[in-house]
């Protein structure tokens, strides 16, 4: 998952302040790190120069970043586009075949609204590879001590539910557990509320702590040590209560939030948690073709089944 990782920058500090993750992650692996800048295209009544302009103003800035990374030890490649920055981003990640998306969650001219910007909410919306996310400290008063770049991951918390897509963060955590020798933490959050399912006395809980089972015996298979933890109440308060009482230093989840919601990125929870977390995120957007053939899959064998009947 780390053996080529995009990293977008717009010329802003705050982007910037993916780069001593990206070291982080670069700790225990020589990864090719591609960095892009992507030029607003100029208003037609000023193309050519303007163009010309632009993109040199974005290479040079890009390959200022590249020298200092190399000088650090990075293997690492610049490139300067000029287009819109979400689909320029995404494009570019085709391209490369790359491996994993990391930006910090703001828009391309600052961190405007709220949450983050247009260009990371489509990009991390879009992106068919995970992309590693990390949200700009407003004070220094929240940043770990020591050098970000210098600090292991040393325990991932991975929230679950029981559908399908849950499962699709699965194997980047266990890759990225595996390469830092970090435990996982499985997390499930029960509503408060819920009633008895109709499986008779099978309550929400158990059928949780079977779908923590399952998910940690696949990570035990492959070395990874893991902790089960069931919570209830509020879904998003919890991932966030949770990863610091476990001392957990990555959330990893995916882009569907908690009840399926239609907005895949931007529902209730996965956006309260970029909004509150202080770790960095690793998201893997939820693959809506496997969970539909699934479903189909499923409604096929019911079918025969009624047939054979």
């Amino acid at each position: 998952m780390l053996e080529k990782i995009l990293v977008p920058l717009d010329g802003s500090v705050t982007a910037e302040a993916i780069l001593p993750h990206v070291r982080r992650l670069l700790r225990r692996q020589d990864s090719e790190v591609i960095l892009l800048r992507v030029a607003n295209p100029p208003a037609a009544e000023e193309q050519m120069l303007a163009i010309e302009a632009s993109l040199a103003a974005a290479r040079e800035y890009i390959v200022g970043i590249k020298d200092r990374l190399e000088q650090q030890g990075v293997r690492a490649r610049a490139e300067a586009r000029m287009g819109p920055p979400a689909g320029t981003i995404l494009d570019l990640a085709e391209e490369e075949g790359v491996s994993l998306i990391a930006l910090a969650t703001h828009g391309r001219t600052g961190f405007k609204r709220a949450l983050f910007g247009s260009v990371a909410e489509h990009v991390v919306r879009k992106s068919p590879v995970p992309v590693f996310t990390v949200r700009p400290f407003w004070t220094y008063e929240l940043l770990p001590p020591g050098r970000t770049e210098n600090q292991p991951f040393t325990s991932i918390l991975v929230p679950t539910d029981r559908s399908e897509r849950s499962i699709q963060v699965l194997g980047p955590a266990i890759e990225l557990a595996k390469l830092f020798e970090a435990r996982i933490v499985f997390l499930h959050v029960l509503d408060p509320d819920a009633r008895r399912k109709a499986q008779g006395k099978v309550t929400d809980e158990a059928l949780a702590r079977d779908r923590l089972k399952e998910f940690a015996g696949k990570a035990e298979a492959r070395g990874v040590k893991t902790l089960a933890v069931v919570d209830q109440g509020d879904v998003a308060k919890s991932i966030l209560d949770n990863a610091r009482f476990h001392g957990c230093d990555l959330i990893a989840i995916t882009t569907h939030g908690r009840s399926g919601l239609s907005r895949l990125v931007t529902g209730s929870v996965t956006e309260e948690v970029l909004r509150k977390a202080t770790l960095p995120l690793l998201v893997v957007r939820a693959d809506q073709k496997m969970a539909g053939k699934k479903k189909a899959k499923r409604t096929v064998q019911k079918a025969v089944g009624k047939g054979k009947r």
